[in-house]
């Protein structure tokens, strides 16, 4: 059938992983694409910054590719990107000691073991929260398996589903993405959103950047959109399209930042009740050299000498209690990180006041003090997703009795609304490559609908 050029198939909603996969498979299956995204960049929560004075682009937002099955390794090898593997090195720091891990990823295993027991017997899901308070947890662990949920997770242990957690386990996941492989584009994330929107069809494709969508109207087979300027918050020319793809964060669409005339049914709602939305406090130090690296540093602080570099530290009760360098990579650079309840309170800080608490944190993590540590930085960098009006948060968890919802909120309505993100992809939520992957299942969707 031949189509008018003018007329647009598909409205995609957001310029992040999931949208820009979405457009490119539309638009090479034929279909007419505009995609609509308020930031003056793509990419979304992928948000690298490259520092000409920093041997390594800096990632603010999401990093790491976790596992091998991943959707994101193909796709950046076909990119001809560089996919560097990261070192499986994970070490306690306590008192200014390191150890290795190993026996931590045994505890975690064990946890998500007994979390598949627990529901097994009692039937209905229930919080994290009550197994980690529960005396089936030696109280030696229950803080670094709090400090887990709440770092690899983002979540609050009171509202995390312990069905999500015990689902990964039986599916046998959960020791690829943890304790298992885990890899970085040396080029950064970017390089992978660029590459996906360089591969959009020019011919069928529009992408418009600085572009806010405050209105959709739509009934089956049309979909209305008024937007305004992301920066001047000019009123901008409507859009329309036969269908429209949905890629927001859940924050953003829970917060009602977008209307939809009529509201979005009953079981979408309720799907958008059942996941949650997780906090991080994320930090990148460019020190004049990396001191962590020199032998005497390893030497004080290993109990067992060895050549294995530092990859990742965790140290229970530090502010900010891990951080993670740039191996396989040697570069002066640090970062790091902190989920949930201690980074909403960072989150809460001025800027100058976080950088503080993050330099008196690592302080105690490497036991160096902390005047020396900020006479050896050069600079720090950050970005505060939780106040991103675009994003108001940094990834999506299950909440308790919400296992159905992102494959509810994935659900198309009426052929015209389809949805994707990482919060519609239960078992890769939280990360680019269930990003990825939901916006492949979004495309395949609406192409049953349209071709």
């Amino acid at each position: 059938m031949s189509r008018d050029r003018k007329r647009v198939d598909v409205l995609v909603l957001g310029a992040g992983a999931a949208g820009l996969a979405a457009a490119r498979d539309l638009s090479h299956a034929g279909l007419h694409v505009t995609v609509i995204e308020a930031r003056p960049r793509v990419g979304g929560r992928v948000f690298t910054v490259h520092d000409p004075r920093s041997p390594v682009p800096l990632e603010l937002g999401a990093e790491f590719i976790h596992g091998e099955s991943a959707e994101t390794l193909p796709l950046a090898r076909a990119a001809g990107l560089a996919v560097l593997e990261l070192p499986v090195s994970h070490d306690f720091a306590s008192a200014g000691r390191f150890k290795p891990m190993g026996d931590f990823w045994r505890l975690v295993d064990r946890m998500n073991h007994d979390l598949a027991r627990r529901l097994a017997a009692r039937g209905k899901d229930f919080p994290v929260s009550e197994y980690l308070d529960s005396r089936r947890v030696p109280a030696a662990s229950r803080g670094l398996l709090r400090d887990f949920v709440q770092g690899f997770y983002a979540a609050h242990p009171d509202r995390l589903s312990a069905q999500s957690l015990a689902v990964e386990t039986t599916e046998g996941d959960e020791e690829d993405e943890v304790e298992g492989k885990q890899f970085r584009i040396a080029n950064g994330g970017d390089a992978l959103m660029k590459w996906l929107r360089d591969g959009l069809d020019p011919d069928r494709t529009e992408v418009r950047l600085s572009t806010v969508a405050e209105s959709v109207q739509w009934k089956r087979g049309a979909v209305t959109v008024v937007c305004r300027g992301g920066a001047d918050r000019a009123r901008l020319p409507t859009l329309s399209a036969r269908t429209m793809l949905i890629t927001l964060p859940l924050a953003v669409l829970k917060a009602g930042m977008v209307r939809f005339d009529p509201a979005l049914p009953p079981p979408k709602q309720r799907a958008l009740a059942g996941i949650e939305t997780g906090q991080v406090f994320k930090i990148v130090l460019r020190f004049r050299e990396a001191f962590w690296e020199e032998p005497e540093f390893l030497r004080e602080r290993r109990a067992k000498a060895g050549s294995k570099g530092l990859s990742f530290l965790h140290a229970h009760g530090a502010e900010v209690p891990t951080w993670w360098t740039s191996l396989p990579v040697r570069a002066p650079v640090l970062t790091g990180y902190v989920g949930a309840v201690a980074a909403e309170q960072l989150l809460a800080e001025e800027p100058p006041s976080r950088l503080e608490r993050s330099l008196v944190a690592l302080s105690e993590v490497f036991a160096v003090p902390r005047r020396e540590l900020e006479e050896q930085l050069d600079a720090s960098a950050t970005h505060d997703w939780r106040a991103d009006p675009f994003a108001r948060g940094a990834y999506s968890y299950i909440g308790v009795g919400g296992n159905d919802a992102p494959r509810a909120l994935a659900r198309p309505v009426d052929g015209t609304l389809f949805f994707a993100g990482e919060a519609t992809n239960g078992a890769e939520i939280g990360t680019v490559a269930g990003a990825l992957s939901s916006g492949r299942r979004a495309a395949r969707e609406v192409l049953r609908v349209l071709k």
